[in-house]
């Protein structure tokens, strides 16, 4: 049974005793609420700490109102991305190219829910996720209160017994306006001296019918022209409702901005590689093994000479007596130091196949990925440079006999170089060290902390903005990066954070999700689409333009029509994203 069906399990019961809870008036008692398998705890604790932090009302005017832009240049970014992902996908289904359903497009990895998800960590991906909704939905309250609209509660929204999201739940009435029932002749007049208002007071209830006008009265002096914060009659202005809902997106992008500034900067400053060279297995009964070396330490250093990369490592080994050998090793923020006798430390070497090209002279030959070579006729073979160097010498054409690990040999005809005049296996191949029972390899730690520490130098290119986007799916060498924590081995603090051990990659894990959730949560809320908080914007922005033209209540119920439109087009985009693959190639 795989990790979807438990969670669906898991989801029913939960519904079940959610339906359970709340027919006998539990969840009533304890200010909680079920729809299905959803749960949403309210509390009204901490009102007079929004009164205070909504104290400073200009600032939070001025944050809100630069929230508003922000919020429209991610609408129109995320609406970008989702129009070219379809273009994509309808050009690959019309040219019978659709890629095959893979992790990318599983349901579970669309939602940012740790621990299902399978690109975001469970400990470092919970607490991005906490910090992105408390920060979420306290800068709505922070900015309702500022606006002069109550709140009612704040609390979580749990899927099951995993928080998927916060909320804070303003007086509706003061946010959207009371519903007004309109008499036919006012309706009838609505085009000529008159602006109807259309607010609802089931603005909460009914996410996909919010964000209408609020505006009632003359012309002259309408709540919806107001471009002022004076709180109108039938709620508040039009501009007002914007600030507090663009808020929370705000609130996320300087939360990812604060974070990304901390990691990429001073965080990393203070992280140095120690060593790229680690253990790549160990057999169970093998000398190392039983004298303490486990797999997945990294290797720091041969007797006396310290090790960086794995040609140190294979040099200093290739180069040394027969004589007893100490190696340095660092495993997670431990250090510890081996010694093996001498007859143990004998280097066996080869040339392991990483991966085989399709139609090459090694694919005729039925080589595979996983076998080392060790000699080619009589010439042995004891790294990826003897084997090039070999491979100088021959011509296309020629049969050479390949040796592998446990003498078994196969006949090989060699095809045509692509860059030069010699013959051509066509593999992708590491040098394979081994020794004492286990084998050597390499983890790009160097490499991987030199592309992070270059990221800034990008930020003013599309690419160093792409990279941030999609930063937990990049497959890098060696595995996509999660964090520090189970790669702080081939790491040290350095500068300011030497002393600080683990304690410093825990800090750069940390802040390195809570940039990326809050990024991704904040551009996600930009989508134009109800009920999310870039829904309500568009809408009002559509009412706003449309509304210098034609009267207030057709200018609402057009925005609304538009709003409703946009949302039901990016629904119908995430499900083609999500299922086209599985309806071409089958579930």
């Amino acid at each position: 049974m795989n990790y979807l069906n438990i969670a669906l399990i898991i989801l029913i019961v939960c519904w079940i005793v959610f339906a359970f809870l709340n027919k006998k008036g539990i969840l009533e008692r304890y200010n909680m609420s079920a729809f299905g398998p959803i749960l949403m705890v309210r509390t009204r604790r901490g009102q007079k700490l929004l009164t205070v932090l909504a104290s400073p009302r200009r600032f939070w005017r001025f944050f809100g109102n630069v929230g508003i832009p922000m919020m429209l240049v991610g609408m129109f970014i995320m609406f970008t991305i989702v129009i070219l992902t379809d273009y994509v996908m309808l050009q690959a289904l019309y040219e019978n190219a659709m890629p095959v359903p893979d992790k990318y497009n599983a349901p579970q990895n669309i939602f940012l829910i740790p621990g299902l998800n399978d690109y975001i960590p469970l400990v470092w991906g919970a607490i991005g996720l906490m910090v992105t909704l408390v920060v979420h939905e306290l800068a709505h309250a922070v900015l309702c209160r500022s606006e002069g609209v109550g709140v009612k509660s704040m609390g979580a929204l749990l899927l099951g017994i995993v928080p998927i999201g916060g909320f804070a739940e303003p007086d509706e009435e003061e946010l959207f306006g009371k519903k007004k029932e309109l008499d036919p002749t006012e309706v009838q007049n609505a085009g000529t001296d008159t602006k109807i208002g259309a607010g609802y007071d089931y603005a909460v209830r009914h996410p996909l019918e919010t964000g209408g006008g609020i505006g009632h009265g003359s012309g002259s002096g309408s709540a919806v022209e107001q471009e002022g914060d004076d709180k109108a009659e039938n709620g508040v202005s039009r501009r007002a409702r914007m600030r507090i809902l663009a808020a929370g997106v705000m609130a996320n992008f300087v939360v990812a901005l604060i974070a990304f500034s901390l990691f990429f900067g001073p965080v990393l400053g203070g992280i140095a590689p120690v060593s790229d060279v680690v253990v790549a297995s160990i057999d169970e009964n093998s000398v190392a093994a039983q004298s303490g070396i486990k797999e997945g330490m990294a290797i720091t250093q041969v007797d006396n000479v310290t090790i960086k990369t794995a040609h140190d490592f294979y040099i200093t080994m290739a180069t040394r007596g027969d004589m007893p050998m100490t190696i340095h090793t660092k495993d997670q923020d431990k250090r510890e130091i081996f010694t093996l006798a001498g007859e143990d430390a004998i280097l066996q070497s080869g040339v392991t196949i990483e991966q085989v090209l399709p139609d090459s002279a090694a694919a005729r030959a039925n080589l595979t990925q996983g076998m080392t070579i060790i000699r080619i006729n009589d010439t042995g073979i004891d790294n990826t440079t003897k084997f090039i160097s070999f491979l100088n010498t021959t011509v296309p054409g020629q049969t050479v006999e390949v040796f592998f690990v446990g003498n078994n040999s196969t006949m090989v005809e060699l095809g045509s170089s692509p860059d030069r005049s010699c013959g051509y296996v066509g593999v992708i191949s590491t040098t394979r060290i081994e020794f004492a029972g286990m084998t050597i390899g390499e983890y790009p730690a160097s490499a991987r902390l030199h592309v992070f520490k270059n990221i800034p130098g990008f930020m003013n290119r599309i690419e160093g903005w792409l990279f941030i986007f999609a930063m937990p799916l990049i497959e890098f060498e060696g595995g996509r990066f999660g964090g520090f924590d189970n790669s702080m081995q081939f790491y040290e603090p350095v500068g300011w954070a030497a002393g600080y051990g683990a304690l410093v990659f825990w800090i750069a894990s940390a802040l390195l999700w809570i940039g990326w959730i809050n990024f991704y949560a904040g551009l996600f809320n930009c989508l134009p689409a109800l009920p999310m908080d870039g829904g309500h914007v568009f809408k009002d922005v559509i009412h706003s333009l449309f509304g210098r033209v034609i009267s207030d209540h057709k200018a609402e119920q057009l925005s609304k029509t538009i709003a409703v439109t946009f949302a039901v087009l990016i629904l119908v985009s995430f499900v083609f994203m999500i299922f086209g693959p599985y309806i071409v190639h089958g579930f």
